[in-house]
């Protein structure tokens, strides 16, 4: 753990260092909520049986989207990005066990993204007066805890379908910004038909999106609460299935 450790804090180290890095998990996420949280104000929405503002509907909404974009996002490219590179297969080459490589990554993603959603909950009491009640907070944190676990596996099962950091991308924008618009993150999942509210709930993002905004509005049934975090624990269970059978060390081969 030691090793697991030290390759973390190098990983950091690193993400800091990267300024297309810092653009895409702090900065994009805050201009997104300044803009919508300073846009929609006044009107009401539907989340849980309770009416709220649209303030108050977008700042859970931003957190949402911020840990998809840490977590499974950026894991995707990073580890499509090392491995045709060849840094994965320099890695592999040393003494460090490749489960501790594959931690360490996974612990770098998740500790960023819960730095950011530290400063978007900031942002939003502070900046546009959004707060959550006390008794949401164990939602709040299944939520986080289980989104980032679910989105680490699932990253590291899509990073196999990606011959390269190019194809990587558009493969990230294929499968995030669809289930953006039906998990109730932009659009309240009240407002949208009931077959593709039944297609949402498929998904681990609309789970993500419940536990948060649940955690925002107060209503924290044990029930459902639990539900949700089971589903992204399977989710989680299911792609580190699928990397433990496809996931390769070393670079595509240059046809």
């Amino acid at each position: 753990m030691d090793l697991v450790l030290h390759v973390t804090r190098f990983n950091l180290r690193a993400y800091l260092r990267n300024r297309r890095a810092r653009m895409f998990t702090i900065v994009i996420p805050l201009i997104l909520l300044a803009l919508l949280a300073g846009v929609f104000h006044g009107g009401e929405t539907t989340v849980s049986g309770v009416k709220i503002d649209y303030r108050q509907f977008f700042v859970p909404s931003v957190i949402v989207f911020s840990l998809t974009l840490t977590t499974l996002a950026m894991l995707v490219a990073t580890v499509v990005s090392q491995r045709e590179l060849g840094i994965t297969k320099r890695r592999r080459a040393t003494p460090l066990p490749a489960w501790a490589l594959i931690v360490s990554q996974s612990l770098t993603v998740v500790v960023m993204a819960i730095a950011t959603v530290i400063l978007l909950l900031l942002v939003g009491a502070i900046a546009f007066g959004v707060h959550f009640p006390l008794r949401g907070v164990p939602s709040l944190v299944l939520g986080v805890l289980g989104g980032a676990a679910a989105f680490c596996g699932l990253g590291y099962a899509l990073s196999t379908f990606a011959d390269s950091a190019d194809s990587a991308q558009p493969m990230i924008q294929l499968v995030t910004f669809p289930l953006f618009f039906i998990s109730g993150i932009w659009i309240p999942l009240s407002e949208l038909p009931e077959w593709l509210q039944v297609v949402a709930k498929i998904f681990p993002v609309e789970h993500v999106a419940d536990l948060v905004h649940r955690a925002y509005v107060g209503v924290v049934p044990t029930g459902p609460v639990l539900l949700d975090f089971a589903i992204l624990v399977a989710w989680a269970a299911l792609g580190a299935v699928v990397a433990a059978r496809r996931f390769v060390w070393l670079p595509p081969r240059k046809g």
